[in-house]
């Protein structure tokens, strides 16, 4: 029978606050996409989570997932430095998931604090002079949401004409198998 050994010092709270000042820890914000919004919308909809990535030193890998309380206690320096110098997450379609638009162009409107689609399509006429050729991308960020807006619509629309339908042939097999049945009985009286 094999046994295990082991330092019950492993478990002492002061080392591992020891350790934890050694492992690389950043938290961030990451794009996620959001199912519920997305279905209602009928485009791709996201919400900004707080991550947290855990590296230790000298190893390219380590654990990205999101955070949790338990890492917000565990790491609070790391988490109040996070928190001071990040702004509020945003909400929408980001403009780096947006097909219209490259990458490089994207970074250009964040860094013009413009993220999102929506953002885009409301953005103010006298800032648009500072961007070249953004009066396009505004436009077709407007017809965009538009055309989602019908698309989300449509879907309803197809999503309650299925049920509809199913229903209807359920319908149609019940009153089927009752005809046979009366058909039955009337044959039995005869």
């Amino acid at each position: 029978m094999q046994t295990a050994e082991y330092d019950y010092n492993y478990f002492d709270a002061s080392k591992q606050d020891e350790a934890d000042k050694t492992l690389l820890v950043k938290f961030y914000y990451s794009s996620v996409a959001d199912k519920t919004a997305s279905t209602e919308a009928g485009r791709p909809m996201f919400k900004e989570v707080e991550m947290i990535d855990i590296k230790v030193p000298g190893q390219r890998d380590g654990v990205a997932r999101p955070a949790s309380p338990r890492d917000k206690a565990r790491f609070p320096l790391h988490y109040q430095a996070f928190r001071n110098r990040m702004e509020a997450p945003t909400e929408g379609t980001p403009l780096s998931e947006w097909p219209a638009v490259s990458r490089s162009f994207a970074e250009q409107l964040t860094f013009m604090n413009v993220k999102t689609v929506e953002a885009l399509a409301d953005i103010n006429d006298s800032l648009m002079h500072n961007i070249p050729g953004i009066s396009n991308y505004k436009q077709k960020a407007k017809d965009w949401l538009a055309a989602t807006k019908d698309d989300a619509v449509l879907s309803q629309m197809r999503d309650e004409l299925t049920a509809r339908d199913s229903t209807i042939a359920e319908q149609g097999k019940t009153i089927d198998l009752l005809t046979k049945r009366l058909d039955k009985l009337e044959a039995a009286e005869d």
